[in-house]
């Protein structure tokens, strides 16, 4: 039975925690927010440990028998310092650690915000994923060329580039509705999103097909790119309001998610499907956003 730790335990990874617990693995996690602690040890997370990733001072702490490692490190904040403290230097922190011990697999979430498209074109993942006006997406890049360039130190690799997270208590551009707030983006950019419970359910897969998936880069996203007025009008739809504002005046983007501004781009997911077999749960928008909807009643 795998014994699974994981690395930057927050959003994703608590669902990861209780998916992997559930079915029978032994789990630790790092997290830096030790308010969470708690709550891992109530779900059953044999070993906690509170800590920045990019510090070595966990080298010492950590068990050494775990034979996967999934980093799903989320940015600290402080603009691109916190960016590459996060990434970069907390992928760093792992190689060094992992100097001394057993080949392990890991699966590190990625963001499809590396592409650099802007057209509306399709993009898969041999299309070139540097983007030259993007310091966040070049950081994102070199993290993972630091995986394949030490691939030696893995029995496999899985990277994996995720499009838009969404899912409970994680869903801005329905709280900008509610808030009839303007939404400062292009309505007819398109949006890539994945549900954070088909985000688990992938990952649980990649581990339960160890060796049998050849290690490499895939995105993951769900089945339907679509453009940002269509989303937003089906949800005010649904909430029984009027369509939202949008706002695309440089005033308006100046500062908005710098890591993140809004591209334009549909992302293929046929080789992560095809890989796993994969059948979403939330296919589009729709679903995920129905079952998010549900819970406000």
């Amino acid at each position: 039975m795998p014994k699974i730790f994981i690395f930057g335990c927050g959003y994703l990874g608590l669902y990861l925690v209780e998916e992997f617990i559930e079915s029978g693995f032994e789990v630790g996690a790092l997290t830096k927010n030790a308010s969470i602690e708690p709550l891992l040890k109530k779900r059953g997370v044999n070993e906690v440990l509170i800590d920045r990733l990019e510090s070595k001072d966990w080298h010492n702490k950590l068990s050494s028998d775990y034979t996967h490692i999934v980093n799903c490190v989320s940015s600290s904040g402080n603009g691109i310092n916190g960016y590459k403290l996060s990434y970069n230097d907390g992928m760093i922190s792992i190689l060094d650690w992992l100097k001394n011990q057993s080949k392990k697999n890991i699966i590190y979430t990625s963001s499809t915000s590396v592409y650099g498209q802007n057209d509306g074109t399709w993009v898969d993942e041999s299309s070139i994923s540097t983007s030259p006006n993007s310091e966040y997406s070049n950081i994102l890049r070199k993290t993972e060329d630091l995986i394949v360039e030490n691939k030696d130190y893995f029995s496999s690799h899985y990277i994996i580039r995720l499009s838009g997270i969404y899912g409970p208590n994680r869903h801005y551009l329905l709280d900008s509705i509610r808030s009839k707030s303007a939404i400062n983006s292009n309505k007819d950019y398109f949006m890539n999103m994945i549900h954070v419970k088909d985000i688990t359910k992938a990952i649980c897969r990649f581990i339960h097909f160890d060796g049998k998936i050849e290690s490499g880069i895939y995105n993951l996203t769900d089945n339907q790119p679509v453009k940002r007025k269509e989303v937003a009008n089906w949800i005010s739809s649904e909430l029984g309001m009027p369509p939202p504002e949008f706002n695309i005046s440089d005033d308006a983007l100046i500062g908005f998610a710098k890591k993140r501004t809004p591209k334009n781009r549909k992302i293929s997911n046929s080789k992560i499907k095809k890989a796993l077999t994969l059948n979403f749960s939330y296919p589009s928008f729709k679903e995920g956003y129905k079952s998010i909807l549900e819970t406000f009643y």
